[in-house]
């Protein structure tokens, strides 16, 4: 509860710990109830008309980025969530920043469903991939007999070449025993040029391998080399003496695992993100490399490589499809299904449209703390709003685009308020004179600029409170402009 003292001094009870604050915000039980709701609700959100269906999960989004007042333009508000936040989409068009908060707390196909959850989750694989790569040597370096417990083993169980070339587990262990790990080398691919090179052995040909290796992926002389000796490798290997040349090479090769990928980090992501694309099915991921591999590398489950019809059959619902022997294994592989997600059916798990229930939650207890401050003190509230919005400020024009952000710089800086209707670039100039864009990003320079405006906004006591929560869309005034004079007001250009 504010008090009754000065603006400066009831904003510095509030941010000297603003944790607390919000902490003490959220206790409150007709908020924690709305915060229980919508966090149940919106798991089962999965599309722009479910939200729409559900006036308080829809309530409590628009609540959240600050627009109630617009609460009634489902119209407008539903334009918004479906076109998201590009450059081109109705929010991007718009000066008010709070449609492109709002639009941005929903992810959204052009179905108007949220898309599934492997796309959803892709930035955040790719990242895990990017940070697990310096694991991944080490790794290579200490599970190497583990891994070559399961080639023998896997070899004694096969009987004929046939056999042998079918096995994903001996022909990825093999491609790694001589270099040829990454990714862009899919087993079928892979398959079919030792399949040619048999036949043009056994018809007295020689090295057809060579010509062929552009399918694989492998265009340097580096790869030729190293795919040469693998395929010499491959065909040797049904003999003892083979395999042990196999692990003699995996021994070798296994430090050097996670070096070969950091160098190629971006190609891998890319090839990631292209793969993703032409999942339509969870058997599809079986013959996905690109996509399979780096999501089995970024939750520490490279040693499941070669195992990809398991996989799958797992991820639809298979317990009994891979053979975990470990706790670590078990929940790497709890949260990658919980990513790479598939009903039994095959088909891919839609995400829920809300992206981050908890950014959001934190949005509606920030924004109900400076409302309910607000109704005591306005100035806080402008404090606080400018406070919370000041580090996405890039340009003068995201000020001007947002009335309560401009009333703040006005009043800091004793511009008079009728400046407001002369030109946008005449205003540019005028605040380039006492401000720089990129003190917007600096914390003492924000917190100097609210001191500011809030000990300069004390000495206009007189003003009324109507019109300054009008910044905000909240004042009485607002709900008597027509629909159409709305959305001409809000189409200034950024």
């Amino acid at each position: 509860m504010v008090g009754l003292q000065s603006s400066y001094l009831n904003y510095q009870v509030v941010v000297r710990d603003l944790d607390r604050s919000l902490a003490r915000k959220a206790a409150e039980p007709a908020l924690a109830r709305d915060v229980a709701r919508f966090t149940e609700a919106a798991a089962d959100i999965r599309s722009v008309d479910d939200l729409f269906d559900d006036d308080r999960t829809y309530g409590f989004a628009v609540k959240a980025y600050g627009m109630d007042e617009l609460l009634y333009a489902r119209a407008l508000i539903r334009r918004v969530v479906s076109e998201g936040t590009g450059s081109d989409s109705y929010a991007g068009r718009l000066a008010d920043s709070r449609y492109l908060d709002l639009a941005g707390a929903f992810q959204v196909t052009d179905s108007g469903r949220a898309p599934p959850v492997l796309q959803a989750s892709a930035l955040t694989v790719a990242q895990r991939y990017r940070d697990n790569l310096d694991g991944i040597g080490k790794r290579g370096s200490g599970k190497a007999e583990e891994r070559i417990l399961e080639y023998r083993i896997e070899m004694d169980k096969l009987k004929d070449f046939d056999a042998f070339l079918n096995s994903d587990l001996a022909l990825t262990f093999t491609l790694r025993a001589f270099g040829l790990d990454r990714q862009a080398l899919q087993p079928g691919e892979v398959r079919k040029v030792v399949t040619d090179e048999m036949a043009a052995r056994a018809a007295g040909g020689s090295g057809a391998y060579i010509s062929g290796l552009d399918t694989v992926g492998i265009d340097d002389a580096d790869g030729r080399y190293r795919f040469g000796r693998f395929i010499d490798a491959f065909l040797a290997s049904g003999g003892a003496e083979g395999q042990e040349a196999v692990i003699a090479s995996y021994r070798m090769e296994a430090p050097k695992f996670g070096e070969r990928l950091a160098a190629g980090v971006d190609d891998d992501i890319v090839a990631f993100y292209e793969g993703l694309d032409k999942i339509k099915v969870a058997d599809d991921l079986a013959g996905n490399w690109q996509t399979l591999s780096v999501g089995l590398r970024a939750f520490d489950l490279e040693h499941l490589i070669g195992q990809e019809k398991a996989i799958v059959a797992a991820l639809k619902g298979d317990a009994r499809a891979l053979s975990l022997t470990n706790a670590a294994d078990r929940a790497n592989f709890e949260a990658f299904s919980a990513v790479f997600a598939f009903e039994r059916d095959g088909t891919p798990t839609v995400a829920p449209l809300v992206r981050d229930v908890e950014k959001t939650v934190q949005a509606y207890i920030r924004q109900t703390l400076e409302v309910d401050i607000g109704n005591e003190d306005t100035n806080v509230r402008l404090a606080l709003y400018f406070q919370r919005k000041a580090e996405g400020i890039k340009s003068f024009y995201d000020i001007l685009g947002d009335e309560a952000l401009a009333e703040v710089v006005r009043t800091a800086f004793g511009v008079p308020p009728e400046t407001a209707a002369s030109d946008l670039d005449a205003q540019v100039r005028m605040m380039e004179r006492h401000i720089g864009i990129a003190d917007f990003q600096d914390p003492e320079k924000v917190e100097k600029l609210i001191s500011r405006f809030l000990l300069l906004a004390e000495s206009n006591t007189a003003a009324a409170s109507a019109p300054v929560l009008s910044l905000f869309g909240g004042g009485s005034g607002l709900a008597d402009i027509s629909y159409d004079l709305l959305q001409a007001r809000q189409s200034l250009g950024r």
